[in-house]
């Protein structure tokens, strides 16, 4: 729906409003990727949130000043370190409402979020990764195309789910999993292990067939009315479902979901094993093996729920768990990797320098941007390293025999 001039004053003084709670101590530069990065104050929080109050105030008007904003990851790494509670998620998605999106935009975002619910695509998807056409076609493509390739899985997994999944052993409830869109390629293998953990622990599973996209990448795109939307498709596809749990597993879907209310709570995969009952025949095995856990920025800042997975791999006898708190965002964000790949890039490289990779055989995160860049990253070294989501390594430790 196009804003009336009244609306769009509206919408400029509520940003301006939050905007004059920057106090501009600094206290945020240090937490900021971006900033860290390049020492630009445009690039920083601080910086950002003045630019927005010269936009909204239409004091100024400027690509130099869009660009600063557009390269903001919205990690919100700022808006846990700041003393006088500014609410930066707020000014940065409100910033990106008032600008349109630009074409590429529009085109990837219609790329991740409607091309995995299409059977036809996934079969082309199929054919393009198992067959010899990703060899024939890469060196045609573009360079944005290829950036593209580079981040799908080498062998993709695909299929659709059935839509209920029954338990393997006495039934302690029932619960809704949540697919995402771009999770339906990527997060495969963890979905069907965290399919495969909740049904043994005696959950009942229900994979609802017209759940949507979680809306996050519009959300923080500009297009809240899209975001607003989607939301309703889950609601409507999870509320009738007699549900005692709905369970996500991307972090960032679920930063977005928990926007919105549920007929029931809903629970990260490892927050809800944490708490759930482990029958005594359920037992975890040992791992003779090191692992480093990685922390997304949605699940340590808006969800704060960074302690669960470690606590859940904790529970795995014999395995060496090295968590990576030294690294910032990795510069996934949603569609970030593909919309400014040169700062993208830079991040994903520090990130992954900070890490001792010769020390690891698995690197675990919980977010599937941020498998999907850490996993391109990894690719360049020499190391042997398996990109997985915690709760894969829950189901293969309950598999594996002592």
């Amino acid at each position: 729906m196009k804003q009336t001039t009244s609306d769009t004053v509206n919408h400029n003084d509520a940003l301006l409003k939050e905007a004059d709670r920057c106090v501009k101590c600094g206290i945020c530069l240090p937490h900021c990727p971006t900033y860290k990065l390049t020492q630009d104050e445009g690039d920083s929080p601080r910086g950002r949130i003045s630019l927005i109050q010269g936009i909204a105030s239409g004091a100024l008007d400027s690509q130099r000043a869009h660009r600063h904003l557009d390269r903001c990851l919205g990690c919100l790494a700022c808006q846990s370190a700041c003393p006088s509670g500014v609410d930066y998620s707020r000014l940065i998605d409100g910033y990106r409402a008032t600008r349109s999106q630009t074409r590429r935009q529009r085109i990837i975002h219609s790329l991740i979020t409607r091309l995995p619910y299409q059977g036809w695509s996934r079969i082309g998807l199929w054919l393009y990764t198992h067959t010899g056409l990703r060899q024939l076609l890469r060196p045609l493509i573009g360079k944005k195309m290829r950036r593209l390739d580079d981040l799908l899985p080498n062998r993709a997994r695909l299929g659709s789910w059935r839509p209920r999944y029954p338990t393997s052993s006495p039934k302690q409830g029932r619960v809704g999993l949540f697919t995402g869109c771009a999770g339906r390629i990527s997060d495969r293998p963890a979905l069907d292990a965290a399919i495969a953990v909740l049904t043994r622990l005696g959950y009942e599973v229900v994979v609802p067939e017209n759940q949507g996209c979680c809306g996050a990448m519009h959300q923080h795109g500009g297009d809240p009315t899209s975001a607003e939307r989607m939301s309703n498709v889950n609601q409507r596809a999870f509320d009738n479902q007699g549900l005692d749990a709905i369970i996500y597993l991307a972090s960032g879907c679920g930063a977005q979901l928990t926007r919105h209310p549920f007929a029931a709570p809903l629970y990260e995969i490892s927050q809800f094993l944490n708490r759930c009952h482990w029958p005594t025949e359920c037992q975890l095995n040992a791992m003779d093996c090191t692992v480093g856990l990685h922390s997304p920025c949605t699940l340590k800042y808006p969800l704060e729920l960074t302690n669960e997975p470690e606590q859940l791999l904790r529970r795995i006898p014999d395995l060496r768990l090295v968590c990576l708190d030294q690294i910032d965002c990795c510069g996934a964000a949603g569609s970030y990797l593909l919309e400014q790949p040169a700062m993208s890039d830079a991040l994903g490289s520090r990130a992954i320098r900070q890490v001792a990779l010769q020390q690891l055989q698995f690197l675990a995160t919980s977010n599937s941007g941020c498998a999907l860049q850490l996993a391109r990253e990894v690719r360049q070294s020499p190391q042997t390293i398996r990109t997985v989501h915690p709760v894969e390594l829950i189901n293969q430790s309950l598999n594996n025999h002592p």
